[in-house]
């Protein structure tokens, strides 16, 4: 069977032991023919893939395990395609309702007129299993009675000719597994139809995906993840890290990630700066003195930032030119500003190549909720693998406005150091932030990562919200990519459902004080409070957006956090 689906549709739909419904038929992906391998960043994709693993089983030992293995990541070959196959074998004659194993044959009725059916067996472990059917054992035929719900049990089989009842629903089947459904209390497989969610569920994550390791070897030879931090410490005024001249730690970096021995790497940047050729050392003020793990997490997201930008970025200025008619002139000088320091913004940017790859790593069966089911990881031909759609698309970049983010933290409780500056101010917010995780909902009291994760993540769903009434697009086919810690968000435009690429460019060009004042004015109340409100202020009539759109679950959401009496928007009135 051939048929054409897109790169996206086929990651998300047609990977290994997932069902799908193609042409009229109800088919099996077996596997991916000679998949194309993807050029990544490796210590990348693995420490996300740890992070991954151990979000879902809590287990220390199966990281470990992991760390021994390879993983290869890949894409669909187009030429190659995926190979499928008609699962399951099950087909109800549309007449008279018997059961057959094979439609290529007339019915007992004389018919030939076959639908298949739709429903399977599965178990968290990953086994898929088709139905057994029982048969009348004198007459050997039975009829399934017409199914109005997708309840499995109470599916009723008889036979045609002595209408003897057979069983109704399918029989108790123990999964050769041996494990326990932790949620049902039994080794049984379940039963239900194909195409629900709790038969199949991706699990992936987004990750900036420069195209090449090029990039990644550039951001390292230019300083490595001190500069690219400086660079966003600065407020990011150059085109890329590369471009600030280097101090003795980032040359120090340099030298160290090209092989040569710190010792002798800082005996040359010595040199270097008694001739002159270095600039002043950066001062990180409380970052430097913070632990270790959220600088190194404030350097991570600083080289996404550079990763995401790195083949170029609109600024409002950039849009300024000798051809701009006065009134457009005035809009980009005067109009924009004002908009943006409305909505509490520091900057909208303009990434119009920006590198992101949507990456699946495995599948649950029997829900989604972290802890509760098992991971079911994909395996390559020597260790693991990943399923991967890298993309370049069009993103808008939000930046918070730091002083108002210190002032809101401050507000919520939370010792901000202050800062003379700007700079000094992103440094303090960074210096205090250790981010949640993202499987696990934070509880307790609220900490300075978990408040901040909590305004940026809110914020980015009404921008999205808003931002497809606005680009003429589905939810569906925007995305979200959260670099908390620096107060900035990315939404991007996804290569699936009908979205037309140059959405997010006519909105940043032509429309973006409408698009600002709408995220500011728009309606904020749910539909269904007071509900909502005391049942954590988010919900999907108000706040929630589908998967894979949200990559935290769509947890740390709240309105309140945006337009709530004490919210970050209202800091800026």
């Amino acid at each position: 069977m051939k048929d054409k689906r897109s790169g996206t549709q086929v990651l998300y739909g047609l990977l290994p032991e997932q069902t799908a419904d193609l042409q009229g038929g109800i088919w099996k992906s077996v596997e991916w023919r000679d998949p194309i391998k993807v050029d990544v960043d490796e210590a990348a994709i693995r420490r996300r893939l740890e992070t991954e693993i151990l979000g879902w089983t809590r287990d220390v030992g199966a990281v470990n395990a992991s760390r021994t293995l390879d993983i290869e990541v890949v894409k669909v070959n187009d030429s190659r395609g995926v190979k499928v196959e008609r699962y399951p074998e099950i087909y109800i004659c549309r007449h008279c309702r018997r059961v057959e194993s094979v439609r290529d044959r007339n019915c007992a009725c004389g018919q030939k007129s076959w639908q298949q059916s739709h429903f399977v067996g599965y178990h968290e472990c990953g086994r898929l299993e088709a139905p057994r059917i029982p048969r009348c054992e004198q007459h050997n035929q039975v009829r399934m009675e017409y199914q109005p719900t997708i309840d499995a049990s109470k599916i009723l089989f008889k036979c045609p000719i002595c209408k003897a009842t057979l069983q109704r629903g399918f029989s108790y089947r123990r999964c050769p597994c041996g494990r326990r459904w932790p949620q049902r209390d039994s080794h049984a497989l379940a039963y239900t139809v194909h195409r629900s969610a709790s038969v199949y569920a991706p699990q992936s994550f987004v990750l900036i995906n420069p195209g090449t390791k090029r990039r990644i070897i550039e951001i390292t030879e230019s300083g490595g993840p001190r500069r690219a931090l400086t660079w966003v410490l600065n407020g990011m005024r150059e085109d890329r890290p590369s471009e600030r001249q280097h101090t003795t730690s980032s040359l120090v970096d340099q030298l160290v990630a090209s092989g040569v021995s710190r010792a002798v790497a800082e005996q040359m940047a010595g040199v270097a700066a008694s001739h002159g050729e270095l600039t002043s050392e950066d001062d990180l003020g409380p970052l430097a003195a913070a632990p270790h793990e959220r600088l190194l997490q404030a350097e991570r997201e600083a080289v996404d930032l550079a990763l995401a930008t790195f083949d170029g970025r609109v600024r409002i200025q950039d849009l300024l030119s000798d051809s701009v008619p006065v009134a457009v002139r005035d809009r980009y000088t005067n109009v924009y500003p004002e908009a943006m320091q409305r909505a509490g913004l520091e900057t909208v940017e303009l990434a119009d190549r920006f590198p992101v790859m949507r990456a699946v790593y495995g599948f649950t069966r029997g829900g989604t909720v972290p802890g509760a089911v098992n991971l079911n990881l994909f395996s390559g031909k020597r260790g693991r693998r990943i399923y991967a759609d890298p993309q370049q698309s069009e993103a808008l970049m939000f930046r918070l406005n730091p002083t108002l983010v210190a002032r809101w933290l401050r507000q919520r409780g939370h010792d901000v150091p202050t800062a003379p500056d700007d700079r000094g101010t992103r440094a303090a917010i960074a210096s205090v932030i250790d981010l949640p995780d993202r499987f696990n909902e934070h509880t307790g009291q609220p900490t300075p990562g978990s408040e901040l994760l909590g305004l940026v993540h809110s914020y980015a769903h009404r921008v999205i919200r808003q931002l497809s009434v606005f680009a003429g697009v589905d939810r569906e086919s925007l995305g979200e990519y959260l670099l908390p810690s620096h107060g900035v968000f990315f939404v991007f435009a996804a290569a699936r459902g009908d979205f037309v690429l140059g959405g997010l460019q006519a909105v940043f060009e032509n429309d973006l004080q409408t698009f600002l004042d709408a995220v500011v004015n728009a309606e904020h109340r749910c539909p269904l409070d007071p509900a909502c409100e005391r049942n954590g202020g988010a919900c999907h009539a108000c706040a929630h957006l589908g998967e894979p759109v949200c990559g935290h679950f769509n947890r740390y959401l709240h309105r309140g956090t945006l337009l709530g009496p004490n919210g970050y928007l209202r800091l800026v009135s």
